[in-house]
């Protein structure tokens, strides 16, 4: 039995006890579009509630803001990555079964927030969908072993810079396309210039540092730290660069809580079948994978696969 890892089971020999085919099941998955909606705005509402908090409480209490900056700054940093992952459902037209008002949706309450292009986006992550675990993959922090250093350079900002100087990301990007993505990202610096600015001009100084800090540095680290639980191998040799040598294909499945669903928002905790099948809206995978249960072919893989985040990271992190 392979664990973490569908893909190369073909659709059509996929069936339940009663034999009904998944190349048949996945057509009645309609998205839950509403869902998905109402699950965006819940991260917007709880993001206004750190940063009026924040003024709250360090208005009411100055003396202490060395406790409420940090704390304010990573919840800020968790509910951004919470909403980040919803980018990658806009991705695959999630969003909105019209593709011209999914495009709108991402770009006006999403993107634009992180600077990203979708379209450039998109792009990137389907080579991402294609390359796993091999040197062509263009989403390559699980490349990295989980150690001190690693996490303090997902912190400083080392690693995001070290990301971002990847130059084969931009190698199938149009000129368009990459014009268009240095557009949306003046654009979300503009928009995180103008709310630091406004919180600094009306004595909010702790929320500018907060915002800063939310943004710049604990969104990447959780956002980081979740693809390395993601696609990581546990057996993985910390000396091997897998720039040049294959990694091999990890996509793992976890255990659906309140907590876990917060931080593998829109479907990544159950990453291993988005990659399998990865068209079917994260609203209905619950559904996919309640059908693999019933299967022979795939039960044992769903069954021996599923983990916690905590599990695989203190793996990772004792890993020689």
């Amino acid at each position: 039995m392979i664990l973490n890892n569908l893909e190369g089971i073909a659709y059509k020999d996929v069936k339940n006890k009663e034999g009904i085919e998944y190349a048949s099941f996945r057509n009645t998955l309609k998205p839950h579009y509403s869902n998905v909606i109402l699950d965006i705005l819940k991260g917007y509402i709880f993001l206004f509630l750190v940063c009026a908090s924040t003024i709250i409480l360090y208005n009411q209490y100055r003396t202490f803001w060395w406790v409420i900056l940090p704390v304010s700054s990573i919840l800020l940093g968790y509910i951004v990555a919470y909403l980040a992952l919803f980018i990658h459902e806009a991705g695959h037209y999630n969003l909105s079964r019209d593709k011209k008002k999914n495009e709108i949706l991402a770009n006006l309450f999403l993107c634009i927030l992180f600077g990203l292009s979708l379209k450039c986006y998109r792009k990137i992550h389907w080579q991402h969908h294609l390359h796993l675990g091999t040197p062509k993959d263009t989403e390559v922090s699980y490349f990295n072993h989980l150690t001190g250093l690693f996490l303090l350079e997902t912190l400083t900002g080392i690693h995001l810079l070290r990301l971002m100087m990847i130059e084969n990301k931009k190698d199938f990007l149009t000129k368009e396309q990459l014009n268009n993505s240095r557009l949306m990202l003046m654009a979300g610096i503009m928009i995180h210039s103008t709310i630091i600015l406004v919180a600094i001009l009306s004595g909010n100084f702790l929320l500018a540092l907060t915002w800063f800090l939310g943004f710049g540095i604990f969104f990447p680290f959780f956002a980081t730290i979740r693809q390395v639980l993601e696609h990581r191998d546990e057996l993985a040799n910390h000396a091997t660069d897998f720039n040049k040598q294959f990694h091999g294909k990890i996509s793992r499945l976890f255990v659906h809580t309140i907590l876990s669903s917060s931080f593998g928002s829109a479907g990544f905790t159950r990453h291993m079948i988005h990659h399998w099948d990865p068209q079917i809206s994260y609203t209905r995978l619950k559904d996919v994978e309640e059908f693999l249960l019933k299967c022979d072919i795939t039960a044992p893989v769903i069954k021996g696969s599923k983990t916690k985040y905590f599990t695989v990271f203190r793996k990772l992190i004792s890993a020689p």
